[in-house]
């Protein structure tokens, strides 16, 4: 009887790692059922694009596909840069989602009022893909404003779009961070700011077309300085340069301070 019993002990035993590689062959089962967006439910179930964790990645990305990427991190040294998926393109007043289906409101707003109304707006003109994150400057901004600057972020993703159907062989670049002078146009030409001067006939062609893509109505405040003066000389920039950097800062109050280099102190 115990030599009898001894095959069933071991085919008992055996059971066992079979039954760890068909929990892991579950869970690969389940992770493909999701990724094709259900089970075996009813017909009416939701479709989803997200992906087990417990999935391998060799599993989702094959080497030869193409995906969209940006880098949210520079490299340093030796280390590559890092890259994801979740595109976001910053603007003036919001960042548009184009991939992440999200409405945030900034947290630094403080009113819990001017967030709730700020949110109710975004979400009457949010785009039907994608998501928005309302910055901290849109406190108080008006729906017109904050329509302009999400058709202008729209525009843009649908530019990356364009390139990438008629563009060539990956890897190639889609889209760049805007330069200093679009950059400043975008963030800082305000209501509280009158006009803004240039003196390069490049530059300003660009920066007449960047706003007139969003702000139309502010084109004729950008003036080409056709001076013969440097145009910091002529609007006294180089004055407060040397005056910010020189030893001895003058006080509006009467007094001066006076910087100079020393050495460190160390306890």
């Amino acid at each position: 009887q115990q030599s009898a019993q001894r095959p069933q002990q071991q085919a008992r035993s055996g059971d066992r790692p079979r039954e760890g590689s068909s929990r892991r062959d579950r869970e690969r089962r389940g992770g493909d059922r999701e990724r094709r967006g259900g089970g075996g439910g009813g017909g009416g179930s939701k479709q989803t694009s997200r992906v087990a964790r417990s999935v391998p990645i060799t599993e989702v990305v094959k080497e030869g596909d193409e995906v969209i990427v940006q880098i949210s991190k520079e490299p340093i040294g030796t280390k590559g840069a890092r890259v994801t998926s979740h595109v976001s393109l910053p603007g003036r007043y919001a960042v548009y989602l184009p991939t992440v289906e999200h409405v945030g409101i900034s947290k630094r707003i403080g009113s819990a009022r001017e967030r709730s109304r700020l949110r109710e707006v975004v979400e009457q003109m949010k785009p039907p893909k994608g998501g928005l994150i309302v910055r901290t400057v849109a406190e108080g901004l008006t729906k017109k404003s904050l329509k302009a600057d999400i058709g202008y972020l729209v525009k843009v993703w649908e530019g990356v779009s364009r390139k990438k159907e008629e563009g060539g062989k990956a890897p190639t670049m889609l889209y760049s961070e805007l330069d200093l002078v679009l950059k400043t146009a975008r963030d800082l030409f305000t209501d509280e700011i009158e006009n803004i001067v240039i003196d390069d006939k490049e530059q300003y062609a660009r920066l007449v077309r960047f706003v007139e893509s969003f702000m139309p109505e502010r084109v004729k405040d950008i003036e080409l300085y056709t001076g013969d003066e440097p145009i910091f000389d002529a609007y006294g920039i180089e004055d407060e340069i040397a005056r910010a950097l020189s030893r001895k800062v003058p006080l509006p109050s009467g007094g001066y301070l006076i910087i100079d280099q020393a050495e460190a102190l160390t306890a």
